[in-house]
């Protein structure tokens, strides 16, 4: 459960082991239910993921990296290596000792934290106690983010729509959201659309600042923001 947990937070999501059986149900009752869990909430985070996998492709900057890339002017991350970012928005912190139900987590400073499954706020630049049962992974959010979420699908072969679209408040935030036919190689002909979406804080209104808002859908149903 703790290996499905941690890797439903990395780029890559597979099970491998010795076993003959590594489905979601070869592993008992009570981890079937926690990674079920766990699997579906990856579904959600497909078009946060594949927006991050294209931007890699783009650029060859890795969208799970060290906090010091993210945060080079505190020098309290320069050396924290069980702690990282995936994308611009979440940092986790996998649990990785058998027994654990808590762990300590450093939030990087010069900005706020929301915590990902409580929405709990916290300022940046402290170690806090996190709870981490076993069904928990400590996650939290970065204020000034923007989180889209998909819809439930069978597999990635089936179009997903966004079911939801998460802002953090705290700061100006913008996020590209990008999707293709996921068949083809069209994406390098640059057949691959892509929307900014954009969060103005002053004026705690989330829009679409380039590209075609429509594959979007109607951000003013769809925007939950933290905290308000």
């Amino acid at each position: 459960m703790r290996w499905f947990e941690y890797g439903t937070f990395l780029p890559t999501l597979r099970l491998h082991g010795d076993r003959k059986h590594t489905e979601v149900w070869a592993y008992g009752k009570q981890a079937e239910g926690v990674m079920t869990q766990y699997l579906r909430l990856r579904y959600s985070l497909i078009p946060y993921l594949y927006s991050l996998g294209h931007e890699t492709y783009e650029t060859g900057a890795p969208f799970m990296r060290a906090l010091f890339m993210d945060f080079p002017n505190d020098p309290a991350v320069s050396n924290l290596g069980d702690e990282y970012m995936l994308g611009p928005a979440l940092l986790v912190a996998p649990v990785t000792e058998q027994g654990m139900t808590s762990r300590s987590v450093y939030l990087p400073a010069g900005t706020g934290w929301y915590d990902f499954w409580t929405n709990r706020q916290y300022a940046g630049g402290q170690t806090i106690t996190a709870a981490a049962p076993i069904d928990h992974i400590p996650v939290f959010v970065r204020a000034g983010s923007i989180l889209p979420l998909g819809a439930q699908v069978a597999s990635t072969a089936t179009h997903q729509s966004l079911s939801e679209v998460r802002v953090y408040p705290g700061h100006d935030a913008h996020f590209a959201l990008y999707d293709d036919d996921g068949i083809t190689y069209g994406y390098e002909r640059g057949q691959g659309r892509t929307a900014v979406l954009a969060w103005d804080e002053a004026t705690s209104r989330l829009s679409v600042t380039s590209g075609d808002p429509g594959w979007v859908g109607d951000l003013a149903r769809l925007t939950q923001v933290i905290g308000h």
